[in-house]
């Protein structure tokens, strides 16, 4: 969907049909706020990435769209050339700190293969900096921020379905400019009902997932073969 359906449908419940009070400019300023709250609020939207790394370094930048770490997956290259993707798993500054109070410490002798991450001021560390072995990529699967929209012919980040959430939003925002605190009031109702059915939405995405089994294993499990 455009952003132009959305502000067309604004400016109709703002009984104001062309720029006149509100300009463009303005509303679509809204309308990016809009999508940035509701993807903080529901982590809805997506995104994968990759990081090339190094021999002896720690800290990795991340992605300008980075929201929150979903997974982590290192490549462990074979002497063949043959390689398989092993997942880093979650750690932070503290407890990496007691199991490896030297972590800092790059030098060959205490580079290695990285197993656990932690994020820090925007970016990735690693538990233990790549030697000449591991220095290979790392894939990010991550809840990701809005592409924020420079013009209204552009489509937004949220799905359609959700797009009323938007609209009550900027409604919201527009009635309280206006001292109308009660219309102000019904469409943050109609914000805070959008975002229940956002999150709704979400868990919606994979409908044959298995929520009672939670068993986390580096093996594969393969239901027909055993």
């Amino acid at each position: 969907m455009q952003a132009s359906v959305i502000l067309s449908d604004v400016r109709r419940a703002l009984i104001e049909s062309s720029a006149q009070f509100w300009s463009d400019a303005e509303l679509l300023r809204y309308l990016n706020r809009a999508e940035l709250d509701y993807t903080n609020k529901i982590r809805i939207l997506e995104s994968t990435a990759q990081l090339s790394l190094v021999q002896g370094r720690l800290d990795y930048p991340l992605p300008q769209n980075w929201l929150a770490a979903k997974a982590v997956f290192f490549k462990s290259e074979n002497p063949d050339g043959t390689y398989v993707w092993k997942r880093l798993y979650p750690t932070n500054l503290e407890k990496n700190t007691q199991v490896m109070p030297n972590f800092m410490n790059t030098t060959t002798d205490n580079q290695g293969t990285p197993s656990r991450y932690w994020v820090w001021n925007r970016s990735l560390w690693l538990d233990k900096a790549p030697d000449s072995d591991n220095d290979t990529t790392l894939v990010l699967f991550f809840k990701s921020k809005p592409i924020p929209l420079s013009a209204a012919t552009e489509q937004i980040n949220l799905d359609d379905s959700l797009s009323e959430a938007i609209t009550a939003y900027i409604l919201d925002k527009a009635w309280s400019k206006e001292n109308e605190s009660e219309k102000a009031a019904e469409q943050q109702t109609i914000y805070d009902r959008y975002v229940a059915e956002g999150r709704k939405w979400v868990k919606k995405q994979s409908g044959d997932q298995r929520y009672r089994i939670d068993i986390d294993s580096p093996l594969p499990f393969d239901p027909l073969n055993g």
